[in-house]
């Protein structure tokens, strides 16, 4: 039986005194107010006091939206992108826009910003990562507290509804138009007659929290955060790796072309720092696009070609070399947060004898050809690791019957860097996983894959049975059946995409 959302179910009696011991260097490092998460929110309680809001209010209302988005399975063990770190983002982002434009605005203008993104997303029950915003103005009128935070300092819940419809995206065709007809039902909601001027500020309002929660995470990390957030997005779309440098700079084009103003005037009401951090990361995905492109002309070409390489050790020890290592750490690193084990289990897992670890090489033609089989970490693009069951801990709400029965083969996402996206090295590596793991005596393979991503492959007849759901980001839990493998099958596939990239 499947259960859906297991981040949702109670914790055991036990969990809450052991997650106090697991995050102890955590709570301390929170109650000094050095961890990431206490910063950003004492520096949206800061602002936003500094603004003129309600001190204790404000405290009080972001304490709610972290314990919701948490006890809702939206906090730092989901997967998809719209969690509470994203609404935190989005939060202080507006406030900051909000500050800089305070002589555009009235009071009241400034708690609707502040209301409406923290709650933008708030649709904690979503069957899937991206929020709809019928749901969300289901959740904010459902939920008795949201609903007192408001009455509180007199916000009109049509009106921040009506704001949060605004922050649809792509804004455009059948998304806009329902936007727009429900907004409009609601303004009337809210008293507010038709050609009352009133009805477009509060649009462009939702317009800024709009803009400002879609750039926020790009203006406020570095490249390889901002690569993480796109990422997640990839998951929630379902999107295959190899289209999402395309679709970044689809996405950046809409903004800095068909919201240029608006655009402008956000950036601009930013500190220097976040401005020029956000065009830096948009100009980092527009060269990693053209670096994408460049390999696959190359391999078209055939001046560059892959090998595998399985590297196993019977006897113990390590693997390969540390240039080896750290070029595999460096992949490691290369996926999402919730995603990868820590960094030291992962390298103590390297010296195990009864890990499994396959590399995808990268042979270049040419007067300076690289030997696939040497141990030189240089030449990786990727790999796919695991071992036994037994060694890993699984998501929360994950139940494998057969842990402790030392028949099952745990495979860990598989890393491949970013250039190589969409050239069939996560085919290799997948399936070259499966033909050793069959080889080794395993029975079963258990791993996490979004839930498209299964589906397809039970549609072409992989031997596959999900074993648990997770609703709303779709980082599902399955098993393949080892023994339907057919080995021989498996290895002239292998060996046909091999010889396809020479």
């Amino acid at each position: 039986m499947t259960v859906n959302n297991p981040l949702t179910l109670p914790y055991p009696w036990w969990y809450e005194i052991y997650q106090r011991i697991k995050l102890a260097p955590w709570w301390f490092s929170y109650k000094l107010g050095i961890s990431k998460q206490a910063l950003l929110q004492d520096k949206i309680i800061d602002l936003a006091v500094d603004i003129g809001l309600q001190d204790l209010w404000v405290k009080d209302v972001i304490k709610f939206a972290i314990t919701e988005f948490s006890k809702k399975g939206l906090g730092p063990d989901y997967y998809g992108y719209h969690n509470i770190d994203h609404e935190l983002e989005a939060t202080y982002f507006t406030l900051l826009i909000a500050d800089t434009l305070r002589s555009r605005l009235s009071k009241d203008d400034l708690y609707y910003l502040f209301f409406a993104s923290l709650f933008h997303d708030f649709d904690p029950l979503k069957d899937f990562d991206r929020p709809n915003e019928d749901s969300v103005e289901w959740f904010l009128r459902n939920n008795k507290r949201i609903v007192k935070f408001a009455e509180y300092v007199n916000l009109n819940l049509d009106i921040v509804i009506a704001m949060i419809y605004r922050t649809a995206f792509p804004f455009t065709g059948s998304v806009k138009e329902h936007a727009l007809n429900r907004m409009d039902e609601l303004f009337t909601r809210a008293g507010i007659p038709k050609n009352d001027r009133r009805r477009e500020h509060y649009m462009w309002l939702g317009w800024i929290v709009s803009i400002a929660e879609r750039v926020a995470g790009y203006a406020m990390k570095d490249y390889s955060g901002c690569m993480e957030i796109a990422m997640k997005n990839a998951h929630a779309l379902g999107w295959h790796p190899s289209i999402i440098n395309r679709e970044a700079v689809k996405y950046f084009k809409i903004m800095l072309e068909d919201e240029k103003d608006m655009l402008d005037l956000i950036l601009s009401a930013v500190p220097a720092e976040y401005r020029e951090r956000f065009y830096t990361n948009v100009n980092s995905f527009k060269e990693a696009y053209a670096r994408e492109l460049e390999v696959r002309e190359m391999i078209r070409q055939g001046l560059i070609r892959f090998n595998i390489k399985v590297e196993n050790s019977k006897d113990g020890g390590y693997y390969c070399s540390d240039s080896c290592i750290n070029s595999l750490l460096r992949l490691h690193k290369l996926l999402p947060l919730p995603m990868r084990i820590s960094d030291k289990q992962f390298v103590s897992t390297l010296k195990r004898s009864d890990t499994l670890l396959i590399t995808l090489r990268k042979v270049v033609n040419g007067n300076n050809d690289v030997d696939a089989s040497n141990d030189d970490g240089d030449n990786i693009l990727g790999y796919s690791k695991g071992g036994p069951l037994e060694l890993y801990r699984l998501r929360r709400g994950t139940r494998d019957e057969n842990k402790g029965k030392r028949n099952t083969i745990y495979l860990e996402p598989i890393s491949i860097d970013y250039p190589y996206w969409g050239v069939n090295g996560g085919h290799l590596l997948r399936y070259s996983f499966i033909l050793e793991a069959k080889r080794r005596g395993y029975r079963f393979l258990t791993a996490y894959a979004h839930r498209s991503v299964i589906e397809e492959r039970i549609s072409k007849g992989e031997p596959i049975e999900v074993v648990c759901k997770y609703d709303p980001d779709r980082f599902d839990y399955y098993r393949y059946d080892l023994s339907k493998v057919d080995e021989g099958y498996l290895a002239r596939e292998i060996e046909y995409m091999l010889k396809d990239s020479e």
